[in-house]
């Protein structure tokens, strides 16, 4: 069968934020891990810088020429998008910069429920049940991850490469704990209402590594990135292996990705089901992403000319199509995602100059010689959560 006889007939995306400034709840970590100064920044902690913002801009041009040539045209007087964000400086200025980038002149609102800096329970990746046995339902998570994988002793290379760059031996943490940093307790910090938080070399390396990426893709002097200390891309594909371990551990987790995707996936049902509203933007996090992916069974994946897992900026595009000739419903989803390359040299995008995309596989699902699946494949799925 022709991929032509297929027509897009509604998507969701969901992505994450463009590139930011570091966490404010990330900084006494980061002072106290290194004696070296880190370099300043000129926005504020977590806001979305004005280059994440050029960059977004860049992605919603490519995005609305990428759905004109799926024969999904928006006009001014009726634009047939809703736009939902968290309610972040970061997410929704975000949203704004991708909604001007794709249609600017249009009369798009970006949506989103409280004022800014309050975290929608939608977006929130906060423990809602810190039951002893919710806890012991993501330890036993991790431990089998760890069994399949050995990620803690895979890790030792990267903690090591770490810990000489950050002159761990020289710095408040090692007179703190006298250890070598990946000698330094784990310890799950599990509590109601608070993000949950694998403690010890793992939180530690992922406030490190995401400083040194997003000094990266900031384009800062490459003398002020990790202070000159990573000069391959062998490096940062270890380095960043201990973001990837943490995002996974901690959010990707079956059991506790279920629980806090629940009404992320209860919102997307209703948006598919729907009359309006061919196109459904959502922003938020890498925690979101990787939660929505664990949730609904999608498989492990790697995504190509990219080292996170979970780009910053990148997008989850489930898309719903039609069989033109058989009228029946057809699912595939895409990552589709700026390159490690692309997000240093902040690469104008359009249709001939796109980002990547990586297309998403269900597990026990079959999809047919096209790529796409049965509809009800994935609408099983997200009746699973269905209130």
């Amino acid at each position: 069968m022709k991929k032509d006889q297929y027509q897009l007939d509604k998507v969701v995306i969901l992505s994450r934020h463009g590139i930011r400034t570091p966490l404010a709840n990330t900084i006494e970590f980061l002072e106290k891990a290194s004696p070296l100064k880190w370099p300043s920044w000129d926005h504020a902690y977590g806001y979305l810088t004005t280059r994440g913002g050029v960059l977004e801009s860049y992605f919603g041009h490519y995005l609305s020429q990428w759905l004109e040539q799926q024969n999904i045209r928006l006009t001014p007087e009726n634009p047939d998008i809703y736009v939902y964000a968290n309610s972040l400086q970061r997410t929704v200025a975000t949203a704004q910069f991708l909604v001007t980038g794709a249609f600017a002149g249009y009369d798009i609102p970006v949506n989103h429920k409280y004022t800014i800096e309050k975290m929608d329970p939608i977006f929130d990746p906060s423990v809602q049940d810190d039951s002893p046995e919710s806890k012991q339902a993501l330890l036993k998570d991790i431990d089998d991850a760890d069994k399949a994988e050995s990620i803690f002793k895979n890790l030792a290379p990267a903690y090591a490469m770490l810990s000489d760059i950050l002159d761990y031996k020289n710095s408040q943490l090692y007179a703190e704990y006298q250890c070598d940093f990946a000698d330094i307790p784990y310890d799950l910090h599990f509590v109601k209402d608070e993000e949950p938080e694998l403690l010890g070399p793992l939180a530690i390396g992922i406030c490190a590594v995401d400083a040194f990426l997003l000094q990266y893709y900031s384009a800062f002097p490459k003398e002020q990135i990790a202070w000159g200390k990573i000069t391959s891309q062998e490096q940062w594909q270890q380095l960043i292996q201990i973001r990837n371990h943490y995002i996974n551990l901690v959010f990707h987790s079956r059991s506790i990705a279920r629980k806090n995707s629940a009404l992320l996936i209860n919102m997307i049902d209703d948006l598919l089901h729907q009359k309006n509203n061919k196109i459904n933007l959502l922003v938020g996090h890498d925690s979101t992403i990787a939660a929505l992916l664990g949730a609904l069974d999608f498989a492990e994946y790697q995504l190509p000319n990219q080292c996170e897992n979970t780009p910053i900026g990148g997008m989850v595009i489930l898309q719903r199509y039609r069989n033109k000739a058989s009228g029946e419903y057809l699912f595939k989803a895409e990552y589709v995602y700026q390159s490690f390359e692309q997000l240093y040299t902040a690469q104008p995008l359009d249709i001939n100059h796109p980002p990547q995309h990586y297309q998403l596989q269900l597990k026990n699902a079959v999809a047919n010689s096209d790529g796409f699946y049965q509809w009800q494949d994935f609408e099983t799925r997200l009746k699973e959560f269905k209130k």
